[in-house]
This record gives structure tokens, sequence and C-alpha cells, in this order.
């Protein structure tokens, strides 16, 4: 090891943890009525290797689960004569698990997901470490420094390079209590071998106490005991020739002479899993308590800050990594092809011609414009966590924070897809389809000016400096940013179900039905009363303010009034509903914790967490509260706009309140006035 990454002393002992003594009693689980562990007991010593075999269907999978996080109906889970349940925050982290499917990301490579694993779960620890670490590992499991596998993305490994992989992500840690469910599936014999020695040696060496889950008897030499579970109780338990020899006894025929691999074969078909009828359901013995306050425990926990950074670089490796999903990512941000279904000039103030039929384009073109970037941040993250929600139940095993794991992809989504998608949108609008919003002069290319010198001249440099287009931007990326946000409860909700399709479809249904585009006097009152659900209506509303359609020709049937204050009520609506969706999404994750109940998870989580509960309702109300206040000032001052006297029949010259207007008013008044007065000044048309 180079000198500077050096251990301190204390991260060093966190790294030398000795074994310890796990000890399962009266194990019942029920799943959909049916009975699949009936109260199972055994122990596993420190430094051994302990097998648990079975005939398929048995239980023992279920079994593995109870002893890493999944609490059984009845009985108890004893770590050095602790009970496991509680204390499951502080015990799970000092387990490794390895379960049947992988854990890691498959598009990075084998070496550089090892180290992110190290640094995820050893903050106190020096990259170098991490690293030399890793390299340890690698090089004891005979992959040398300049073999290329190191390299390669664990997608292209093999089956037995995965689960390789997977074993040694969770060696990093040197946990005390090792748990494999079939490490040596659909491996060949050498690598099977090859496994079994790597766990027996880690064992043996470092003292610590390991359990695997394994079909394959031919190495069943290499396990200090073995625990056989047969329909769901345990059949036997001790060294593997003694527990043959005793199930043996059962049988009908003799096996003398036969090999061990024959002798087993009889033994599981003797005992194959078969239905049984249990009508008595065990009550639950396992009481859920609370940790006591005054207990202190050495815990592994990582930091808040530390989990962020470290999610956050690795999904954007996994996400550059992944050409598939980022091209698609890509091409959902230049939708503004979208917009060859525009009428030419649709945001163009209407000056002359019929001005009903150019409220109605622009009305249109908006509720499309809307429609599209509420559903771009819907699509592109509806999936983000159902897709992989496996490793993120796998790392929750380990302390991984639900709300870390939720802004790591929050923040790559909003940069890559937020910002950038209405950027390009409204690019495309005016630079490339010539749709200038108000403010930007109309395109007309003279003869001596190209293309790309009248671009740069003209176009860019108004949408860079106009104050509607900044307006409009800010809507647009906030209407975004609250479906991204929406999609990823979404994503929360599915879980690992590959039903979120079903969701999204519905969702978006409701996006399009309440974003304003549709008018129908049977469901207006319906539509109203609902409609501050759909992103696409706020960004509906405030796109339509920004650029002051409500001035155009007196459009007084319309709502969308042009004022500071009901723009700036837009936009503290859509923070607020970004908020409410992120905090439904964490709370959604953390119910999902399986060693409590969800009436328990959702207890726990409102005793230890009150503070940070109490701050972000705090938050939601207050950006309520004056989103509430400035629409209502903005409808007060719009109220009191009128015609002149000659009404309907004359000149149409409509009055418009200013604060200016006013007499003598307070400073409340007047900053209130300035908020809520509208943009529109007194004109004939």
């Amino acid at each position: 090891m180079s000198s500077n990454s050096t251990v301190p002393p204390t991260c060093e002992a966190v790294m030398k943890k000795a074994g310890v003594e796990l000890r399962a009693t009266d194990i019942s689980v029920w799943r959909k009525g049916k009975l699949i562990l009936d109260r199972v007991s055994f122990e596993a010593r420190p430094g051994t290797l302990t097998a648990i075999i079975g005939p398929n269907g048995a239980g023992k999978t279920t079994l593995m689960q109870t002893l890493c996080g999944v609490r059984p109906d009845c009985g108890h889970v004893f770590i050095d004569g602790s009970d496991l349940y509680e204390e499951p925050e502080h015990w799970l982290r000092q387990i490794g698990y390895v379960p049947v499917h992988s854990v890691l990301h498959g598009q990075l490579g084998f070496q550089e997901a090892l180290v992110y694993v190290g640094r995820l779960r050893l903050p106190s620890m020096p990259i170098d470490y991490v690293k030399n670490r890793v390299d340890e590992l690698l090089t004891q499991a005979h992959y040398a420094q300049d073999d290329d596998r190191r390299r390669r993305a664990i997608r292209d490994l093999s089956t037995g390079e995965r689960k390789l992989a997977n074993i040694l992500s969770e060696l990093i840690t040197k946990p005390p209590l090792l748990l494999l469910d079939e490490p040596t599936s659909n491996l060949d014999p050498h690598a099977e071998r090859n496994v079994m020695e790597l766990l027996r040696e880690y064992a043996h060496g470092s003292g610590a106490t390991v359990i695997v889950i394994t079909h394959t008897l031919n190495t069943l030499d290499a396990c200090d005991q073995v625990v056989f579970i047969e329909n769901s109780r345990l059949g036997a338990a001790g060294p593997w020739k003694r527990v043959l020899t005793d199930l043996e006894k059962t049988l009908d025929r003799s096996s003398v002479g036969a090999s061990p691999f024959d002798r087993w074969a009889d033994v599981f078909q003797r005992y194959e899993t078969t239905k049984r009828d249990r009508t008595t359901r065990p009550g639950r013995t396992s009481v859920v308590r609370r940790p006591q306050a005054g207990r202190s425990r050495p815990s592994p926990g990582m930091p808040w800050w530390h989990q962020l950074r470290c999610l956050l670089s690795r999904y954007m490796r996994v996400r550059l990594a992944d050409k598939g999903s980022l091209v698609g990512t890509l091409l959902v941000g230049v939708s503004g092809l979208l917009f060859f279904v525009l009428p030419g000039g649709a945001f163009v103030e209407p000056v002359e011609g019929d001005v009903g039929v150019a409220l109605l384009e622009a009305r249109q073109s908006i509720g499309v414009v809307s429609i599209v970037v509420a559903l771009i941040g819907l699509i592109t993250s509806y999936a983000e966590i159902s897709k992989e929600f496996h490793i993120y139940c796998h790392e929750r095993l380990k302390g991984l924070s639900p709300s870390a794991y939720l802004v790591s992809k929050w923040i790559w989504l909003v940069v890559a897809v937020g910002v950038l998608a209405p950027i390009l949108l409204i690019g495309f609008t005016v630079l490339w389809y010539a749709q200038p919003l108000p403010g930007f002069p109309a395109p007309s290319i003279g003869a001596d000016v190209g293309t790309l010198e009248w671009l740069l001249r003209f176009q860019i440099v108004g949408l860079l400096t106009t104050q509607v287009s900044w307006m409009v931007l800010t809507t647009l990326i906030l209407t975004c940013t609250a479906s991204i946000t929406l999609g990823l409860l979404i994503s929360a909700v599915v879980g690992e179900s590959d039903r979120g399709y079903i969701y999204l479809i519905f969702v978006a249904t409701v996006l399009v039905l309440f974003s304003g585009l549709v008018r129908n006097e049977q469901l207006d009152r319906l539509v109203d009363a609902l409609s501050f659900l759909s992103t696409s209506r706020w960004s509906f509303e405030g796109f339509a303010s920004s650029i002051g359609m409500y001035c155009w020709g007196n459009a007084w049937r319309f709502e969308e009034y042009c004022s500071t204050g009901h723009i700036a009520s837009i936009w503290l609506a859509l923070t607020a509903y970004t908020l409410a969706a992120a905090c439904f999404t964490v709370l959604v994750l953390r119910l999902r914790d399986p060693w409590y109940s969800r009436r328990a998870n959702l207890r726990w989580l409102f005793a230890s967490e009150r503070r940070q509960i109490a701050l972000l309702s705090a938050m939601l109300a207050l950006l309520l509260s004056y989103t509430l206040f400035l629409r209502q000032r903005s409808y007060e001052y719009h109220i009191l706009s009128y015609f002149g006297r000659q009404g309907y029949g004359g000149s149409n010259r409509s009055e418009y309140a200013k604060i200016d207007q006013a007499d003598r008013p307070n400073w409340l008044q007047y900053w209130n006035g300035v908020l809520s007065q509208s943009w529109c000044e007194c004109e004939d048309r």
C-alpha cells in the first residue's frame, strides 16, 4: 500500500471485525396464505461456513431473507445475543448479502463498480485504500492487473463472473456475517470449487460467519455445517456426512456403495416439496421495538452528503455509459420537431386581422408546448427507480438514505432534461421554425444577410436578453422539473413491478385533460377543481401570462391575466408541487423498508424525523399561502379593470387599475399594487 493511502487506526479497527454468532429461533413465515417456513431454528458460529440445502420450494431463500432484513411472522434472529429486528438499521449494515440476481449496475466496468461500492460503504476510508482493497480482491480472484476483464462492463461478463463480482462487492467491507443465495448456480465445476474455496478461506481466515444457499452438492466438503430444509421445516443440521447418514435412515432402499451425489439425489427425492394443509396461522411473536435512546453503538453509517456525492457520480457514469438511454434522452430533449404542427406566427401578438382566430391559435400552440414539456419530464423519469429497484433495496439494507438516492437522480434529470429540453424547445421555436415570441423581431432575412448571421445577430441575442423569453423558459423549466419529480414518484410506487406504463398512461391522460387546452362547459367546474394536479395546467397559465396574451384585443374571457404577482404565484405553485412530489417519493421508499410493517415504518418515521417533517410542512404551507395570496391580489386588480364609457359598442377602450392611481397608498399597498397590477396598457383596438 502506498504511503498516501495509509489507513487511520480507527478505520483499520472498523475493517478488522471479528465474526458474530447467528442464532435463528422458531422462524415462521407466511406468504399469501401459504406457510413457507414452520418454526425453523439453527445456529451458525464465527469462523465457519454453513450451507443451507434442500429441495426446490422448501423455503431456503425465504429463510435467508429473514436473516438479512425481511421480518418473519414469528420467531427471532439473534446476532451475538441481540435481536436483529430490535435495531435492524444498525445490524443490517454489518451483514454482507449476495442475492440470486446481480445488484451491480451493468453499465459500469467490473473494477469501477467495485470501487463505487467501496466508496459508498466506507466513507471514512481514503479513496486509495478503497482502490487498493478492490485491487487486492481482484488479484485473489485471479484477475491480474493487465486483465481486460477488470474494465469490461458488468453486463458483458459471463454469468459466473457476474456472480463473482457481486461476491467481491460484499467482501470489500469485510463483513462479520456474510450471506449468499446460490452463488455457485450455473457455474462450471472449476469455478464452483474456486468460489467455495474463496468463501471457506474468508470464513476461516477472518473469523467471519458465512452462510450460503446451494443446490450443487459436489462442494459440500468445503462447508463446516449443513442445514437441510424440507417442506418448510428443519430436516437436519450438522456436518454434511452426519446429516446425510441421518436422512438416509428414512429411505426405503439401501444406498450402500452409491456415490455421495447419488445418495443426496435419493434424499432429495424422498423429501421433495409437497403441498401441506396449514389452516392455523401462528401469531407474531417478534415485537417491534423502537431502539432505546440511551443505547450507543459504533455505527458504520454513511453521511448523507457523502452518499449524495457517490450516488451522483455513479448515476452520471451509468447514464453516460448507457448509449441507448442517453440517445433516447437527447431525442426527447429535441422534441422541438413537434412544432411543425404549430401555425405560422402562433406566438406573435395579433395587431391586425381576426383577433379571435389569433387568440385561438395562440392558446392551442401554448397548450401543445405545455403538454409536450410536461410529458418530456414524465416519460424520462417514470422508470428511473423501478428499473433498478432491486439494487436500491439491496443498498438500503446497508444504510442507503432514500432521500440521497432520490436527489442524486433528480439533479441529473433536472440538468439533462428539465433545463435542457425547454431551452431546446424554445430554441427550435424561435430560431428554426420562425415562431418568435412577443418582443422578438419578425423573421425577415435580407438578401445581403446570411441565415446563420441573421440567427446570431437577432434571434440568439433576443433569446438571451428578452424578458419574456426568460419568463417563459422559467415557467417551462419549473414545469418539466415538477413532471420529473412526479415521474420519480410513479417509479417509487411501482417498485419492482414492470407495470409502470399503466401509471404513466393514467397520469399522462390527466395532464392532457386538465391542461386548459380542452374546453367543455359541462366539465369546466370539474376541470377547475382538479387542474391543480396537472403540471401542464400551470405551464399553460404561466406561458400565456408571460407573453401577455390577456392584453391581446381585450381578451376578457380568459383569466391568464398578466401581472408579476400572478406569474410568481405560478412559479411558487410549481415549486410546491415539486417539493410535495419529492416528499411523497421518499415516504413511499421508506415505507418499503422490509424490517417493519408499513404502519410501524410510518410511526417510526414520524417519531425519528419529526423536525425534518415539520420543516418541510412549514415550507409547503409557506409556498402555498404565498401562491394563494399573490393570485388573489392579482385577481382583485383584474376585476377592477373595466371598459370605457362607450362600452362594447364604442371604441372598446379598456382601463386597467394602476397603483399610481390610488390615493396615498401605504408601503404595503404600494408593493402589493406593483406586484398585482396588470402589464396591459390602455390602448384602442
